[in-house]
């Protein structure tokens, strides 16, 4: 007999967190605290917990106690959750590097890639493609490094997720050819060229989240036209 060991506001979290991810709770929007108790019939202390813990994961903002508010953004927004996250991994490859043994590093790697490439045009290929560049992460040994990249991380999931939409097979065939180069990289114990790769793979998604915003809003006034 399997038993649940989550606690009932591991659930709600876990619940939100994907509601919010895949946008089926909107950008700006409340979450209002008695709506969720009716909604999982429980009281206050889960739900706080739970919005707390989304708090910590920068999924929410302005926490009261009515509720909390669901994170909005602009492009500046994805431009600094893009930068630090950046400069997070580079940090992790660079460690990872000088504290950890390479071909180790790079059978996890490999494991991942294997698994983005299976899961390719699936949600489940964002799961792999977190895990290949928390490999550089985990083997960082720095703590304090994981608890940055899982922070960022999220919000630069959340923002992928529901914005490549209308591009997301070729965008997801690039960043698998781009992971290939890092492994490569890596395995010639090479790790500026990979920190290399790194930046050029995140610069290129502030390029496409740009041009992708650019053309919803084109979309946007020309359907106000036609209003």
């Amino acid at each position: 007999m399997l038993i649940n060991k989550k606690t009932l506001s591991d659930q709600i979290y876990d619940v939100l967190k994907i509601e919010i991810l895949k946008r089926e709770i909107p950008f700006g929007s409340k979450l209002v605290n008695r709506t969720l108790q009716q909604r999982f019939g429980v009281s206050s202390s889960p739900i706080r917990d739970a919005i707390n813990r989304l708090n910590q994961d920068g999924l929410v903002t302005s926490i009261d106690k009515s509720g909390a508010t669901v994170v909005d953004f602009d492009y500046d927004f994805f431009l600094e959750v893009n930068e630090i996250l950046l400069y997070v991994i580079n940090t992790g490859v660079k460690l990872s590097f000088e504290k950890s043994d390479t071909e180790e590093v790079c059978k996890h790697l490999e494991k991942y890639l294997l698994l983005q490439e299976k899961y390719i045009g699936t949600d489940e290929f964002y799961d792999y493609d977190y895990k290949f560049h928390k490999t550089f992460i985990n083997y960082s040994k720095n703590s304090r490094l994981k608890k940055l990249f899982k922070e960022y991380n999220v919000l630069h999931e959340m923002l992928v997720r529901n914005y490549y939409e209308p591009r997301t097979f070729k965008i997801q065939e690039d960043s698998i050819k781009m992971h290939k180069k890092m492994v490569e990289a890596f395995r010639k114990k090479d790790y500026k060229l990979v920190m290399t790769l790194t930046e050029e793979h995140y610069k290129g998604a502030e390029e496409i989240f740009k041009k992708i915003l650019e053309q919803r809003e084109k979309k946007l006034e020309e359907d106000d036209c036609y209003d």
